[in-house]
């Protein structure tokens, strides 16, 4: 009887009006997605303020819910006032779970200067299926960014090897909401605006004339050193890759990599350049300070 109610329950989310892909077609995984796609699937309108607004949200969609489903999505806005140039960024989630309300009231990631918090606004709420059973309740949420720090991540993009910048929606009750936006993604919104606003892009970048034949597997952003620490000046790692050789050889989000096969790293572009200049099947030693701890790793590759 109970399994009669789940899909009694299915069925009218369907009818309701949940998104759902009538053909099942299969979706291309998100981190095989080029930052020229965002780029081309971006779409512009305008708000009642006259901005503009930059969005992302057509360049992935994960049907991952039941009956294939629009079960979450993560996307990235930009707004620009077309009279003073002013731009700003947010990140938006509309996020889809069963039970009662959970009000996602802050938003928590990792900058280049540590951890943050900040304010999640609400932008729009809805629930189905209660007549039948368990509501199914949909919160739309969007919470700000500094350019400076999407422009750090996008510097880390290294073409065909995107990685998630995560973050996490808090709720007042209930579980905190774990989501992530592709560095590809990131990038392609800045091309975007840059293209817009007729700005010469400085995003992306790989260091000039080095191609990676390996893949340590991480995000990373630069940090400098300060007067407590002044020898914890790195990359900062934002994101790694599960399965990666970086996951495997013990390296979290929040540990500053500081040399790497001896070679001091203090942009992504050194890192990227040391990698390249590894071997297949080489023992490489990594030094980072996780905290204020210095710590020495093995990356086997």
């Amino acid at each position: 009887m109970a399994d009669l109610w789940r899909v009694a329950a299915i069925a009218a989310t369907v009818v309701c009006g949940l998104s759902v892909d009538p053909a099942f077609a299969r979706d291309p995984p998100l981190l095989s997605l080029t930052p020229e796609h965002f780029k081309a699937t971006a779409t512009l309108e305008t708000d009642p303020l006259g901005r503009v607004v930059i969005s992302t949200q057509k360049g992935f969609v994960d049907y991952s819910g039941p009956l294939h489903m629009l079960w979450h999505d993560e996307f990235l806005t930009a707004s620009i006032d077309p009279k003073t140039g002013g731009k700003s960024f947010q990140v938006r989630a509309d996020i889809t779970y069963s039970g009662n309300w959970r009000y996602y009231q802050n938003a928590a990631y990792q900058a280049a200067d540590g951890p943050r918090s900040v304010p999640a606004t609400l932008i729009g709420k809805e629930a189905v299926n209660c007549a039948v059973g368990e509501c199914l309740s949909t919160e739309r949420v969007a919470f700000a960014v500094d350019e400076e720090l999407l422009r750090q991540l996008a510097a880390a993009y290294v073409p065909g090897k995107p990685v998630i910048w995560p973050f996490k929606a808090l709720a007042k009750t209930g579980p905190a909401y774990a989501g992530g936006l592709s560095n590809a993604e990131i990038t392609g919104l800045l091309l975007k605006v840059d293209e817009f606003t007729h700005t010469p892009s400085v995003v992306a970048a790989s260091p000039a004339g080095v191609r990676a034949a390996l893949d340590l597997g991480v995000g990373g952003m630069a940090v400098a050193a300060t007067a407590e620490q002044p020898n914890r000046a790195g990359i900062l790692i934002i994101a790694v890759t599960p399965g990666s050789i970086a996951q495997k050889s013990g390296i979290i989000v929040g540990d500053i990599l500081i040399e790497f096969n001896g070679r001091p790293v203090r942009q992504p572009a050194d890192l990227q350049a040391a990698v390249a200049a590894g071997n297949a099947g080489s023992a490489v030693p990594i030094k980072l300070y996780r905290g204020t701890d210095p710590i020495s790793l093995t990356a086997h590759f």
